[in-house]
């Protein structure tokens, strides 16, 4: 569990505390789960932000067909998939940890670069990539 950094959408995104920057307003103060993904080209700079879902204040469903149809449209190579924990506990859940998994194998079959899956709390963050030593 990490703070999260400031990011400026000019750069390209190379680590998981600039993808946290920038969706973190988008996340502020909500009462509910929320899942996004931060769609990316080539050379990691954010072509798009897209809401996926709206849940309870102790789940969302990741959508994985709407995912990968968000990247496909935009002609993404690479996406972040982002939710929160409005209990402020960032720590992932088995359900979490497994539709990570999922959703990586559903952008391999299109050749979709999963880059991470960060997990939004208060003012820190859980990140998939930092903690299984898979960076960008």
């Amino acid at each position: 569990m990490k703070k999260q950094a400031h990011y400026t959408p000019d750069t390209p995104i190379k680590a998981s505390a600039q993808a946290a920057g920038y969706l973190r307003e988008d996340f502020r103060d909500l009462d509910h789960e929320e899942s996004w993904i931060l769609l990316l080209n080539g050379a990691h700079l954010p072509l798009a932000k897209k809401m996926i879902t709206v849940g309870t204040i102790k789940s969302t469903q990741i959508d994985h067909r709407r995912i990968i149809k968000e990247a496909l449209l935009c002609n993404a190579t690479a996406i972040i998939l982002f939710h929160n924990h409005p209990s402020g506990n960032p720590a992932p859940s088995a359900s979490d940890m497994n539709e990570t998994n999922k959703l990586k194998k559903a952008c391999d079959i299109f050749d979709i670069s999963l880059l991470d899956h960060i997990i939004l709390a208060d003012t820190t963050y859980y990140s998939f990539a930092e903690e299984t030593q898979n960076k960008f």
